[in-house]
């Protein structure tokens, strides 16, 4: 069951606009008050998409009142799945400041059915491709999670300023997949607010490029990327890229950038340790 709710809280967030209604609202929320939502029949089951948003509801005596909350971050999805059948998908945003605290839900904006199979032959076709993904991302969070609670097996490979510090926790190779596991310590007494943790492949020279000239290596997934590193804390991050390898004359580039300070770090990875991942 929550396989086939899983599948379909992907087709919900990839149909096309050939469906006469895909998000039937977009949906608020933020750390300190709840958001309500209030549905016509009983809540059955609920999902979202990220880490960032939570909706709670009775699972033990169903009921049509579900609190929604969010942390700050990127836009997800959230379905929901009540007693009668119907299925009703959300975009789920963040906002410091809520407008609006009170959604009422109704019947006609489900956008289909799970009793009476309102699925289309061409939507199915699409939620199979995005079920695929689904089970990529399942496994990325259990080897993140694998390599969060692993010694670390650098210890010397490291950038630092003003107390702090980005050090490699190790590179794994997964899957035709590289798992890179990094320390970002705090060692200062002032609060220490993300801006952004980015890598970068830069070309090794005698006077080499800086970061701001390079074009960002994207990663497919990152668990446990925080918003912030108190004083005194120390966090640990996992990003996921395809496989790939670097030749001698070519370094990547971590750097943490921090919100209305100047205290940017970075760290460099020789291709000697990417292309010798564990």
């Amino acid at each position: 069951m929550i396989k086939n709710i899983t599948m379909i809280l992907l087709f919900c967030s990839g149909i096309t606009k050939a469906q006469s209604r895909i998000i039937t609202d977009t949906i608020y929320g933020t750390e300190n008050k709840n958001t309500t939502l209030f549905f016509p029949s009983p809540i059955k089951k609920a999902i979202t998409g990220s880490e960032n948003f939570v909706f709670g509801y009775n699972e033990e005596t169903p009921s049509t009142i579900g609190i929604f909350k969010a942390a700050a971050g990127e836009e997800s999805n959230m379905l929901v799945i009540t007693e009668n059948g119907n299925i009703f998908s959300f975009l789920v945003r963040y906002q410091k400041d809520l407008k609006k605290t009170n959604y009422f839900i109704t019947d006609n904006m489900a956008v289909g059915n799970e009793k009476t199979n309102n699925i289309k032959k061409s939507e199915k076709e699409t939620l199979n491709h995005q079920v695929i993904q689904k089970d990529s991302l399942d496994i990325y969070t259990k080897i993140s999670k694998e390599e969060i609670s692993k010694i670390t097996y650098y210890n010397r490979i490291y950038g630092a300023k003003d107390k702090i510090i980005v050090q490699l926790k190790n590179i794994r190779y997964y899957n035709d997949d590289l798992y890179f596991t990094l320390l970002l310590k705090n060692n200062s007494s002032l609060d220490y607010d993300i801006n952004y943790l980015n890598f970068y492949l830069n070309s090794q020279n005698k006077k080499r490029t800086t970061t701001s000239q390079s074009i960002i290596y994207k990663h497919k997934f990152s668990y446990m990327l925080p918003k912030k590193i108190e004083a005194g804390e120390v966090k640990q991050v996992v990003f996921v890229f395809d496989k790939f390898s670097i030749n001698e004359k070519k370094i990547l580039v971590v750097e943490l950038s921090e919100i209305n300070g100047e205290r940017e770090v970075t760290l460099e990875i020789p291709n000697i340790f990417i292309n010798n991942a564990n």
